[in-house]
């Protein structure tokens, strides 16, 4: 995974101008279905889950505002969002890659000098990172303004107004979440592109690559989620 990772980096610096159009089309592409057309589950997702923990906090007597938001945006939104990211996108990602293998394409392109690190992986790398910050932001303030209307709805003594949520939020915790929802994304489109490269000789392979993919991607969001959320 690291060495998949500093071959993307290094794109910037051993590709051309045309060439990096290139590689930048790809990933504009990837982008489009990683994190667009992923819209309406993150909405469906985030509005669901924030109208939940508003409702439920607002029946303890605690700081309903500060702590609904710290759970929102901190913890429950990036981690949505990054299973969401495995569901679509990881499987997504390994059945292609895997595919492309079994049918001769990657070999195609390495024969023909282009460097599989720069036309496949950065530009699913970049869409998965770009995407999950897009989606945590989007997410995040769907469920605090969604969620809070719709749990004002259901409880109409809410104490504390939409403001209160907004306010509540400070910039460490902001910057706090960017980046660990960065380092989800990053990491499971890695896992993904290696679990897709990892087929040999059979399309029977396939299956089972896109339920390692899934398995290892969602168990390494939780643990650099602890890990984040303990250290950091």
């Amino acid at each position: 995974m690291f060495a998949l990772l500093y071959g993307a980096l290094a794109v910037f610096a051993y590709v051309r101008t045309h060439g990096l159009r290139a590689v930048l089309r790809v990933a504009t592409t990837q982008t489009l279905f990683t994190g667009v057309h992923a819209l309406p589950l993150v909405s469906l997702a985030a509005l669901t889950l924030g109208t939940l923990i508003i409702t439920k906090a607002n029946e303890y007597p605690i700081d309903v505002a500060d702590l609904s938001a710290h759970i929102l945006v901190e913890n429950a939104i990036p981690m949505i969002v990054a299973f969401i990211i495995v569901g679509r996108s990881g499987t997504a990602i390994c059945v292609e890659l895997a595919s492309m293998k079994l049918s001769g394409e990657l070999d195609a392109m390495r024969s023909m000098g282009i460097p599989l690190e720069h036309m496949i992986v950065f530009p699913r790398l970049f869409a998965g990172v770009v995407s999950a910050v897009s989606l945590t932001i989007y997410g995040s303030a769907v469920s605090l303004a969604g969620g809070y209307f719709l749990a004002k709805t259901l409880s109409p003594s809410m104490p504390f107004a939409l403001e209160a949520l907004v306010n509540a939020i400070r910039e460490e915790d902001l910057i706090h979440t960017l980046v660990k929802t960065s380092l989800f994304g990053g990491a499971v489109v890695l896992v993904a592109i290696r679990e897709g490269y990892a087929v040999q000789a059979s399309r029977r392979e396939i299956p089972i690559a896109v339920t390692r993919s899934v398995v290892h991607g969602m168990a390494l969001v939780f643990v650099l989620n602890s890990f984040i959320s303990l250290f950091l």
